[in-house]
């Protein structure tokens, strides 16, 4: 009994170590500290390298497989260009990264799930109708404004403008795939029309403030201020229940166009504390579900995706507890060795690049 005592003492103190451990570093991701970003940005780099769009997880599903591919290098370009911004000492050392995601991403294989949905490939139609494009359209706008490469610009110029033309329509009828319409997949098209307007001067201020009110009204729940994870394409009248994984992600890509709309997203969070390990939960008060391929796990109704995105909206509005919060259950289950999340693949350690790192 008295070694089973000692034992469980000390796998009390090494939680305890852990948990405070946890916290120090949380904060020190929230500050920008150099050292904890380039160990994870150094990590992701190599991958991208080394793999380009291997998001390094099969689902057995062609189009969640070239979702998961397409987003690791959307995510990995998003994450080490917020690097290269508050870090500027470090742009040599992740450009050739990002141009080689970059590279990948416009090949007609990093959109053939795309492709086979729509029957046309989405940077060759430029119809203004494949809102996964915009995606794309933001990595290639994030590059654009590091500067010193035109060689992607006509390609982003086309493509920001399909955007665009996707922002005039109705917001059920800018689809992600044929008659499925996603407000967090428009939420990067808003995005990707906003970075044009900064990295261009081309104004598309008109358009965008007219579509971002239409998308308030069509895609926020008045009852929870989540969002809508999909709607009907021919009513406009939500098809799933308002949800935790997309509405944090939109409001990472909304920072910038409609920062008030952004931090009311973030708001709208339901927060779960377990003694200091932070989660956000899936559904609002009084719902619940399963998880799927948007929210991953589901725990006690705690969302694995939407709290990892969550603290990106965190970071962005100046939450720093529930950044901390967050950041120690993503590193108690990450398990971050040598710089990277153990648990994460590449898809996950590139979102958490970009998450963790959100300006």
């Amino acid at each position: 009994m008295r070694r089973i005592r000692r034992l469980l003492a000390l796998a009390l103190a090494t939680l305890v170590v852990c948990w405070l451990y946890a916290g120090n570093l949380g904060d020190r991701w929230f500050d920008g500290d150099s050292n904890t970003q380039l160990a994870l940005a150094d990590a992701v780099a190599a991958r991208a390298m080394e793999r380009g769009g291997d998001a390094g997880i099969g689902t057995g599903s062609a189009r969640f497989d070239g979702e998961w591919d397409l987003g690791t290098c959307q995510m990995t370009v998003l994450g080490l260009s917020q690097v290269i911004r508050q870090h500027p000492g470090t742009r040599d050392r992740y450009l050739p990264a990002i141009d080689a995601c970059l590279d990948w991403l416009i090949t007609p294989s990093a959109r053939a799930f795309g492709t086979r949905a729509w029957g046309a490939d989405a940077l060759e139609a430029k119809s203004g109708t494949h809102a996964y494009a915009g995606y794309i359209a933001v990595a290639l706008g994030s590059r654009r404004l590091l500067g010193d490469d035109p060689r992607f610009d006509d390609l982003h110029d086309e493509l920001s403008m399909a955007m665009v033309r996707g922002l005039e329509g109705h917001v059920r009828r800018f689809q992600t795939y044929p008659q499925e319409t996603y407000p967090v997949d428009q939420s990067t098209a808003i995005a990707a029309v906003e970075l044009h307007m900064r990295a261009t001067g081309v104004d598309h201020s008109v358009v965008l403030e007219d579509y971002l009110g239409r998308y308030r009204a069509a895609s926020v729940d008045p009852a929870s201020g989540m969002l809508f994870q999909s709607l009907s394409p021919q009513t406009g009248q939500p098809t799933d229940a308002a949800r935790a994984s997309g509405t944090a992600f939109a409001a990472y890509f909304l920072k910038d166009a409609d920062p008030d709309l952004s931090r009311d997203l973030y708001r709208s969070l339901r927060h779960a504390n377990y003694g200091g390990l932070g989660g956000i939960y899936e559904y609002a008060a009084g719902q619940g579900g399963l998880g799927d391929v948007d929210s991953g796990p589901v725990l006690l109704g705690v969302s694995v995706s939407a709290t990892g995105f969550g603290m990106a909206g965190a970071r962005i509005h100046g939450d720093r507890d529930g950044y901390r919060r967050m950041y120690r259950t993503a590193h108690v289950f990450g398990v971050p060795v040598g710089g990277r999340f153990r648990t994460g693949g590449g898809i996950g350690n590139a979102i958490m690049l970009a998450m963790l790192t959100a300006e």
